[in-house]
């Protein structure tokens, strides 16, 4: 008898070379992982060996003084604001986000929830550039007349990395929200719990460590985030937690040794200890969210949690009725006239669930005063010779027609990098990978790698495309830059789209002899197509609005469009960047004509995806 999937008919040869090759796809990202390792202690390295900087000095000093006579190189400074930036972010996105999340999961209608939570999708798809020319030339002067702020100040910064990470609490809470299984929840109402008790004392202590997941992740993102707060926080280190004041974050030094404004030598170098110390801070907190997911996937959901959520709702329900006891007697004899207690609970109910409803329209004001600004700010400037001219000095003659082709020659190429190695590594760990410590290993890999600052893969891109492979500022640097950091989303959402195909489909194609790569081939991949293809592009998207990978290896000289992948170039959220840095006010608005532009291609990026999306939902035939 011949075990099904095994290779047939003299098959194995071409088979075992197409296993090579997925090994070696899902392999990339451990090569991309030192890589990162390697580039940030080369650079770390270098750092120390220089007279003006010792390691003591580096983790314990309280001045940060990169230039000068006298430099001084002490971590503290922008560790404190990262700190005040980070901290404060989650001090209003947390309350704010898992009440979105509680009334998402719990209390909205399926029609509002499909109408509220593309919201939430749409205020995560915001490059974070955006939201620096937001802060800069909104929040920053607002903050200038009500809390006597400096033009450029903490609390600028705080707000916007605000919003930028309150769809991943949103999000991920309202997926763990939903997991508490239904019969823990109708336990608790069938004991007379109302439907917030309910949500606030058995749903969300039940969910709390997905809930926690969510917010270490989102305070990975906020202490990555570079662009908003090198726009808005300014550039003056200084170890204070005053968020009126300016400050600078270790995302920002680094992001101010691409932009050129700091001279060569150890200050330049210094961005890559600052990089390994962001490195591994990211890293640990990413390590805590794993933990955390994990404790959540790994809890007992079975009788023995539902009927200890019964007793604990039942305690709680006799405490409380025990504080309304004398009203309670006085109804004894006919327990369906409702006492003053629970008019109470009633009342009380109505009112929590109007504010954490309340509490999504905080993000959706935030969305449309954002994008009221930038229409009213940019909508002019945009015609036909803004779209075609090319990039100038005098304002009334710019244009992005260059930037734009450098944007679309910079996606399709790492598309074509990207794209295959994705697929290819996910196909690996789904369908033919054993499982074992080397499948755990790749895995945990890639969530690490997906956890890396964006602004580490420029210092990667420059130290070693190009400067160790000789490819200089040139699209190819650019584009394999960004393959590496949008690898690990095209493999999870390949992941997810084989995984909805049924296992039916495989077990037939095994039970008539196939391989099990034919099987993957010929009827797996197919089915999954759609998915990947909603995969790659809102990969797209997230590559055609990412500033600070690129901003080591772009080409701010590049005046005219490539014409291959050895050019320099421009791209459109580059342009944005230096254009709202300009300290005239016409280029702000050619900035924020750009952004429309901008924001215009990744709309449309998003509705092909919808599209594919919807129609492969229609057409399913399982």
């Amino acid at each position: 008898m011949i075990e099904s999937g095994t290779f047939l008919d003299g098959r194995a040869p071409r088979n075992r070379f197409t296993h090579s090759a997925l090994f070696s796809a899902a392999s990339l990202s451990v090569i991309a992982s030192a890589l990162i390792i390697y580039t940030l202690a080369s650079g770390t390295i270098r750092f120390f060996e220089y007279e003006e900087a010792t390691f003591f000095e580096f983790i314990s000093g309280t001045d940060w003084v990169p230039n000068g006579r006298n430099p001084s190189f002490g971590i503290w400074p922008l560790l404190s604001g990262t700190a005040l930036i980070a901290v404060g972010s989650l001090m209003i996105s947390i309350p704010l986000g898992v009440a979105a999340a509680l009334h998402l999961g719990e209390f909205a209608s399926p029609r509002s929830r499909r109408f509220l939570k593309p919201i939430v999708e749409v205020l995560s798809g915001i490059p974070s550039v955006v939201h620096g020319f937001f802060a800069l030339l909104v929040i920053s002067p607002f903050m200038q007349r009500t809390i006597d702020a400096t033009y450029f100040n903490a609390a600028s910064a705080i707000i916007v990395v605000a919003a930028m990470i309150l769809p991943i609490i949103v999000s991920i809470s309202d997926d763990a929200i939903r997991a508490v299984p239904r019969e823990i929840k109708e336990a608790a109402l069938g004991l007379g719990a109302t439907r917030w008790e309910m949500a606030t004392k058995v749903v969300l202590p039940s969910a709390r460590s997905g809930i926690v997941a969510a917010v270490l992740l989102a305070l990975a993102r906020a202490v990555g985030e570079t662009m908003a707060v090198t726009m808005a926080a300014g550039s003056v280190a200084a170890l204070h937690f005053d968020p009126r004041l300016e400050v600078q974050t270790l995302t920002a030094y680094i992001a101010q040794v691409a932009t050129g404004d700091i001279p060569p030598g150890p200050a330049t170098d210094a961005g890559f200890a600052v990089g390994s110390a962001l490195f591994v801070l990211t890293y640990s907190v990413n390590i805590l969210a794993v933990g955390a997911t994990r404790k959540r996937l790994g809890a007992n959901r079975g009788k023995m949690a539902s009927l200890l959520f019964q007793i604990k709702v039942k305690l709680s329900m006799i405490l409380e009725r025990i504080s309304g006891d004398i009203e309670y007697n006085l109804t004894q004899s006919n327990p369906f006239i409702p006492t003053k207690y629970d008019l109470f609970r009633r009342r009380k109910e109505k009112v929590s669930r109007f504010i954490v409803a309340s509490s999504l329209f905080v993000g959706l004001a935030f969305l449309l005063i954002l994008l009221q600004t930038i229409l009213e700010t940019g909508l002019a400037g945009i015609d036909l010779q803004f779209l075609t001219n090319f990039p100038s000095y005098r304002a009334d003659q710019a244009g992005i027609g260059p930037t734009i082709w450098g944007s679309l020659w910079l996606i399709t190429l790492t598309m074509l990098f990207a794209l295959p190695a994705g697929v290819g590594a996910a196909v690996y760990l789904t369908e033919l990978a054993p499982e074992g410590v080397l499948n755990q290993f790749l895995r945990r890999t890639l969530q690490n790698l997906a956890a890396v600052p964006s602004i580490i893969f420029g210092l990667v891109g420059l130290y070693v495309f190009s400067r160790m492979f000789g490819f200089g500022l040139s699209l190819l640097t650019g584009s394999l830059t960004l393959a590496m950091m949008v690898l690990p989303m095209i493999v999870v959402t390949t992941e997810e789209a084989l995984l909805a195909v049924p296992k039916s489909f495989r077990d037939a194609a095994l039970g008539v002899g196939a391989t099990r790569w034919q099987a993957v081939r010929h009827h797996v991949l197919p089915n999954a197509v759609p998915g990947i293809a909603t995969g790659a592009i809102l990969s797209v998207a997230r590559a055609l609005g990412e500033t600070a990978p690129i901003l080591f290896v772009a080409s701010l000289f590049s005046k005219t469009a490539p014409t291959g992948i050895m050019d320099g170039f421009l791209a459109l959220p580059i342009q944005i960047f230096f254009w709202t840095r300009h300290p005239k006010e016409a280029f702000h608005d050619l900035a924020a004509s750009t952004i429309l532009v901008l924001l215009m291609l990744l709309l449309i990026l998003n509705f092909i995806a919808i599209f594919i999306r919807n129609r492969a939902e229609a057409r399913r035939s399982w």
